[in-house]
């Protein structure tokens, strides 16, 4: 091999390293926001949250070292290379933003049991509906917060939610007829999932539920939670407290 092209080579690798340390180092505190900040179990895995990781690593540890080890070239002006970098370092910042807002949008924030069972909620739904940073604490004390949705009772509830349903608001985030879980156990626990059943047939979920219950199977109300990337079931306390959650099985 040619030395001049060893030698060019040589500082493409360095400048790529260096550039990707840097990227590694944002990855891990971009990591961080999304596995405690953004998506808390169970939004991790019942929202998709390896998706968002896939994708800032795409953005963060890919791109921006790619694009280094093709433009640097330490043959150039100074100046040169600083307006590489710098426009390199602009690109990676963009799809960062931009990457980044992706995976914050549609971030689940609520957990809102409707009907029969759990869904999640994102703060696009809101937002369609003219909310800007909801606040929950009137229904739920913790995190994620837990709600209820009532059913319609009258004839201006059908109205209301006819006219959110049109808005393509799911029914599920109609925060008018939202309540506090406390109230409304006894409807939320009439629909739980028969756990034992479930487990006959799945050892690997009953490992994970012996865990999280401490092996007291019956001590505890198991709910479906419905989800974008995989159906979760929920694993709550007598007084609706939300003790973790498993994923449930595929044909569940």
């Amino acid at each position: 091999m040619d030395s001049t092209l060893k030698e060019k080579l040589k500082y493409k690798a360095k400048a790529t390293s260096i550039h990707l340390m840097l990227s590694l180092v944002i990855f891990v505190v971009i990591l961080y926001f999304i596995l405690y900040e953004w998506y808390p179990e169970p939004f991790f895995t019942a929202q998709g949250g390896w998706q968002g990781i896939r994708l800032m690593a795409l953005v963060d540890l890919v791109l921006g070292p790619a694009l280094t080890l093709i433009v640097f070239n330490h043959l150039k002006k100074r100046k040169e290379i600083i307006f590489d970098l710098s426009l390199i370092a602009a690109v990676q910042i963009t799809a960062l933003v931009l990457g980044g807002y992706a995976v914050y949008s549609q971030r689940p924030i609520a957990l809102v049991f409707w009907t029969s069972e759990f869904y999640t909620v994102t703060e696009a739904d809101y937002h369609a509906q003219g909310i800007n940073s909801p606040n929950f604490s009137e229904y739920s004390a913790y995190t994620p917060p837990l709600i209820y949705s009532r059913p319609i009772l009258t004839e201006l509830d059908l109205e209301i939610s006819r006219d959110l349903t049109e808005n393509l608001i799911p029914a599920y985030a109609h925060v008018d007829f939202y309540e506090k879980i406390e109230g409304n156990l006894e409807a939320l626990f009439s629909n739980e999932v028969d756990i034992r059943e479930i487990v006959l047939t799945n050892t690997d979920m009953l490992d994970q539920v012996d865990v999280i219950t401490g092996g007291e199977l019956d001590a505890f109300h198991y709910v479906r939670l419905t989800a974008k990337f995989h159906n979760m079931i929920l694993v709550m306390s007598e007084d609706g407290k939300l003790i973790g959650s498993i994923k449930a099985p595929t044909y569940y």
